[in-house]
C-alpha cells in the first residue's frame, strides 16, 4: 500500500461511490498484514471493496547498493511510514557503491545490510584472477534475522498519552 487517492468523474458520480483508487508498492520482501475494506458514500447502497497489504516489516534487496538507490528507498521508507509509522524499513544489498562521504542518518531506512561486508568494484576488476569474492557471512544474516524477530515481538504503544505517562513522547 502506497497511497490511496479518490477519482469521480463527476460530482454526480461522486455521491453515488468513492471511486477509491490504491496505489500499491511490490516490496522485495514484507511482512504485514492484508486490509479488505469496504467503501460507500452516506446514503448510497452502493459498495466498494479495495483489497491492499500494510507491511510491518518491508525489505528490499539489492545487489549493490549506490547513493541513487539509496535515495530512492529511503523515499519509498518515508511513504510507508507515513500510512504505517511503526512500520520498519530495511535494506539488504550483497555490496555497496557507497564512499565515506554519504549522510547514513539522513536517510529514512532503518538498517542497511551489507552481506558480503565488500564494495562493489568496479566490474572490470571483480573478473581478474586476484579478485577475492567474500562469501554472505551468517552474522550479518543473524543480525537481520533477530532484527526482524525482535521488532515483530516488541511492544509498539507510543502516543501522546503514552509517552506522556513516561515523561517523554518519543
Amino acid at each position: 500500500f502506497k497511497d490511496i487517492f479518490f477519482r469521480s468523474s463527476s460530482y454526480g458520480n461522486m455521491v453515488e461511490r468513492p471511486y477509491a483508487v490504491i496505489e500499491k508498492k511490490d516490496h522485495d520482501f514484507s511482512i504485514g498484514i492484508s486490509v479488505n475494506a469496504e467503501m460507500n458514500c452516506n446514503g448510497s447502497q452502493q459498495n466498494e471493496v479495495h483489497i491492499w497489504d500494510i507491511p510491518a516489516i518491508a525489505i528490499e534487496c539489492k545487489t549493490y547498493l549506490d547513493k541513487t538507490m539509496l535515495q530512492d528507498v529511503s523515499t519509498a521508507a518515508e511513504e510507508i511510514k507515513l500510512k504505517n509509522p511503526n512500520a520498519m524499513y530495511i535494506v539488504v544489498a550483497e555490496w555497496i557503491k557507497l564512499t565515506e562521504n554519504i549522510n547514513l542518518k539522513k536517510y529514512k531506512v532503518d538498517q542497511i545490510y551489507v552481506l558480503r561486508k565488500q564494495k562493489n568494484t568496479d566490474r572490470e576488476y571483480r573478473f581478474l584472477d586476484g579478485y577475492v569474492k567474500n562469501p554472505i557471512y551468517e552474522d550479518a544474516v543473524m543480525h537481520l534475522f533477530i532484527l526482524v524477530k525482535d521488532f515483530l515481538t516488541s511492544d509498539w504503544e507510543g502516543g501522546v498519552n503514552y509517552g506522556l505517562q513516561n515523561g517523554y513522547l518519543l
